[in-house]
């Protein structure tokens, strides 16, 4: 049988699939990693309000403090201040809705105290007046711009809202007020906003600040390596995405990223390991199905064909029906029936009769498979049914004949 011309058409095989079958997009990478971070870190977004609001507070105080100094003069009488405390008291007791009564009295004494407005914009929130919260939160912010923890808290309002590009930026102005107020659940809700606003400049920026400021956290570098390599910068990702996996090496959507970069650099048995982690998630299906069939397609044409068969049947097996998975079976037609001839060879030489099943099942799923992959080169699947499987079967059957004579 005349191989050759199927041995030049598998050496196309590598391009076709580059060309016809890109990796997927890793929007959902991206996604999943912002549930995780949103879902690890410490504290919800209610608890993360609860801390914002304490936060800003203490800031408050101290920026009032920090005025009446700088003035040489104690800090003024504070009309309002009964009633905020009353008011502060009710809420740390769980009692919203009285509170809400206080911090409205306050606010109505001391209009220009931002405390005033931050806590009654906490209230507000606690009551579902969620409009209403943002319009306090805001007077709070034009009286005292330089307590990052409004900025915090409106950010937290929007995201709960999904006002994402408004949320996006006051956590932005949140930072420039004050860099040093990060922490993993922070940056978490801050990328969360920046990635679901569509602003990929500060979803990038707030992938890395979240590894300069919680390196040991492993959320931020994830989402920076899925992030550098929709950018291209694989070098840079690579590193990002094996920092990842020192941290948190059973992460099964860090393995399914890591695959990638690791096809992508040529290391195709260890992308192989890493495909086969994340193909225990079905949710990770399609990624760790990528990578399989362009490994085993690289195996294919390298003449590696067992190889090609063994990752082609596994990942074949993970691919719900598509054009992806009549590659998958081609591929795998193709595979099989280049490996025919050195099992048959090896049996007749040796005499091995316990080869002839085998070899007369995999010559028939062959046949079944070149034939349900054949619209994607009816052409070439007609070569092959038409002439190499017929030359392949009147071999196996002689090597059977022989067996039972």
């Amino acid at each position: 049988m005349d191989m050759a011309l199927v041995r030049r058409y598998l050496a196309g095989i590598t391009a076709v699939v580059t060309g016809a079958l890109a990796l997927p997009a890793l929007a959902h990478a991206q996604q999943s990693a912002a549930a995780t971070a949103a879902t690890t870190s410490p504290g919800d977004s209610t608890s993360l309000l609860e801390r914002a609001a304490a936060q800003a507070r203490l800031v408050a105080a101290r920026l009032d403090s920090a005025a009446a100094a700088q003035a040489g003069r104690r800090a003024p009488v504070d009309p309002s201040a009964t009633q905020y405390q009353n008011g502060l008291a009710q809420l740390l007791n769980g009692q919203c809705d009285a509170a809400y009564l206080l911090f409205r009295s306050a606010v109505t004494s001391a209009p220009n105290n931002a405390r005033n407005h931050g806590d009654l914009a906490f209230t507000l929130a606690c009551r579902a007046r969620l409009d209403d919260a943002a319009a306090e939160y805001a007077t709070a912010i034009r009286l005292e711009s330089t307590n990052p923890w409004y900025y915090v808290e409106l950010g937290i309002l929007r995201a709960s809202q999904q006002h994402w590009v408004e949320a996006s930026a006051n956590f932005e102005l949140a930072y420039a007020a004050d860099s040093t107020i990060l922490d993993s659940a922070l940056i978490a809700a801050a990328t969360e906003a920046a990635e679901r606003s569509g602003n990929e400049n500060q979803d990038f920026a707030w992938a890395e600040r979240g590894t300069a400021k919680v390196p040991n956290d492993p959320t931020p570098w994830l989402h920076l390596a899925t992030l550098l390599r929709n950018r291209g910068d694989t070098a840079r990702g690579l590193d990002a995405i094996r920092h990842f996996r020192a941290l948190d090496p059973r992460n099964r959507l860090g393995a399914a990223v890591y695959a990638l970069y690791l096809y992508d650099h040529g290391e195709f048995d260890s992308a192989v390991v890493m495909a086969r982690q994340a193909e225990s998630d079905t949710a990770l299906h399609q990624y760790a199905s990528a990578v399989l069939l362009r490994a085993g397609a690289h195996w294919l044409n390298s003449k590696q064909y067992d190889s090609a068969a063994m990752v082609l049947a596994e990942g074949r097996a993970i691919t719900p029906a598509s054009l992806a998975r009549m590659r998958y079976t081609y591929y795998l037609g193709l595979a099989d029936l280049m490996r025919i001839p050195t099992i048959l060879d090896a049996a007749a030489h040796d005499k091995d009769c316990s080869k002839a099943t085998l070899l007369d099942s995999l010559l028939t799923e062959v046949q079944h498979d070149i034939t349900d992959a054949a619209q994607l080169d009816s052409a070439q699947t007609s070569r092959i049914l038409g002439t190499y499987v017929p030359t392949l079967r009147n071999r196996v059957d002689g090597f059977k004949s022989g067996c039972h004579s």
